[in-house]
């Protein structure tokens, strides 16, 4: 649909109940659906919505090259005030939200990303957003997004070097204050012997990934189960450092254009914490003449109570302040920073955990693509779902579905909308040559700034856009 050398205009106006800190788009990286460069794209988009209970307008210019090798965005966010309802907003002077504008921060959003080279090539660079950053097989850090708060960006920067005798993978949420950092490091110990051997395909890593200054135990607001809050986030009364350790081999059995697959066991363990067991198989099947694309991912997983497997995923940003928890002795539920949910399945539970992961995706040239993953284990809270649709073809209609829904009990639940549920939908009709109308509609997760607790919302936009392209 984007081309190089096309020039993009287009002009969204939105009306819904509110704006969140975290964008609806979010939900495609958690649920590992690939995001797509814009090509020689000039763009922008026009919404109205309320923050905060005061009337926004807020308009963003956007900017994107990719060349191949090169890629890179820029991104321009304004939001006015149109109307301050009480409590009036006495702090900011002018009409500009103050929020987009306090942190040093706030003024590097102005670079969405820089890319140099592609994941698995020889060097890999990436600064600003990490829509989907994972190291290895994804058993310690998978999807992971350092900006799910929009009102508190982080520069982050992956980085990747890959030879015939091994390489890195590096991860750091944040350039200037960074808190979760880590890297995998592998060899490749036949290339030392003959690099060009059917032996060269073994290789063996480890893995170091570390959250400093992770939250443990937050501080209670006035009413039950509510927390204070401290410059956006919920007040933290206590940290400790959530660090993940970890062994891999994986050996490459068949490599052929159509069809490669790879067998691989993880051991990690987790410090002050658990240990777990991963041992899986990665498939690639592919048809050039069609371009038909077809990647599986089967694993069995095998760990202690006070393991959880993928610690760093898509929404850590969120779960480090609020994970499920079950107290199986009194059925409670509760929300609990991660790093403490950790140590109470210790105290809970001696027993070790099954379970699986299984991993699809289906496409089709541009067509239309397909995928989904599930994962389930023993105990309670321990099933996962990530499913998409993804359908560009279409001259006329082009739309997308995406679901999330974490830590449930079984396939029972999988598809009741409750507190555990993500979802986006959105359609966009090609009116004339150049209009055309864009609707969405998805539930998200909101931090309430008068409890300090993450609560999930339903909100929608439409809008009409013109584009032309030369």
């Amino acid at each position: 649909m984007n081309k190089a050398g096309c020039i993009a205009i287009i002009i969204v106006v939105a009306l819904s109940g509110s704006v969140f800190a975290q964008s609806p788009d979010s939900i495609k990286g958690a649920v590992g659906a690939s995001s797509t460069d814009m090509l020689g794209r000039v763009g922008g988009d026009l919404n109205m919505g309320q923050i905060d209970g005061d009337l926004f307008m807020t308009i963003n210019l956007d900017f994107s090259m990719d060349f191949g090798k090169i890629g890179f965005g820029v991104r321009v966010p304004l939001r006015l005030r149109l109307m301050d309802n009480d409590p009036q907003n006495e702090e900011s002077a002018s009409v500009f939200r103050k929020e987009d504008w306090d942190e040093f921060s706030d003024y590097l959003k102005i670079i969405r990303y820089f890319r140099y080279g592609r994941k698995g090539e020889f060097i890999y660079l990436i600064v600003g957003d990490l829509p989907g950053a994972s190291l290895g097989h994804g058993t310690i850090v998978s999807h992971y997004y350092n900006n799910i708060d929009l009102d508190h960006y982080k520069m982050g920067l992956v980085f990747d070097l890959n030879t015939d005798y091994g390489g890195v993978e590096t991860m750091i949420n944040h350039m200037f204050y960074p808190t979760l950092f880590g890297g995998r490091a592998y060899v490749r110990p036949w290339s030392f012997i003959d690099s060009e051997s059917y032996m060269n395909n073994l290789a063996v890593g480890f893995t170091t990934v570390s959250d400093a200054i992770a939250p443990y135990s937050l501080v209670p607001g006035v009413d039950p189960g509510t927390f204070e809050m401290d410059g956006g986030y919920p007040r933290v009364d206590e940290k400790k450092a959530a660090t993940i350790m970890g062994g891999d081999i994986e050996f490459r059995v068949l490599n052929t254009s159509w069809l490669t697959m790879t067998p691989y066991m993880d051991l990690n363990g987790i410090l002050s914490g658990g240990i777990g067991y991963h041992a899986g198989i990665l498939s690639v099947f592919h048809i050039p003449v069609i371009s038909m694309d077809l990647s599986a991912r089967i694993e069995y997983r095998y760990f202690t109570a006070d393991y959880i497997p993928a610690y760093f995923n898509s929404y850590y940003e969120i779960q480090k302040f609020a994970y499920p928890f079950k107290n199986e002795a009194s059925g409670t539920e509760t929300m609990l920073p991660k790093r403490q949910v950790l140590e109470m399945l210790a105290d809970q539970s001696d027993k070790n955990l099954n379970g699986y992961y299984a991993e699809l995706v289906f496409k089709v040239n541009e067509w239309f693509t397909i995928g989904a993953s599930y994962d389930d284990y023993d105990g309670p809270f321990n099933s996962n779902l990530r499913m998409y649709l993804d359908v560009p073809a279409f001259e006329v209609v082009q739309f997308g579905c995406y679901y999330y829904k974490h830590n449930f009990e079984g396939a029972s639940e999988a598809f009741t909308f409750d507190d555990k549920s993500l979802f986006l939908v959105e359609a966009r009709y090609q009116i004339t040559s150049f209009l055309y109308v864009l609707g969405q509609y998805w539930r998200i997760w909101q931090l309430d700034p008068e409890s300090g607790v993450y609560e999930s919302v339903n909100d929608w936009s439409v809008g009409l856009g013109a584009s032309y392209t030369f």
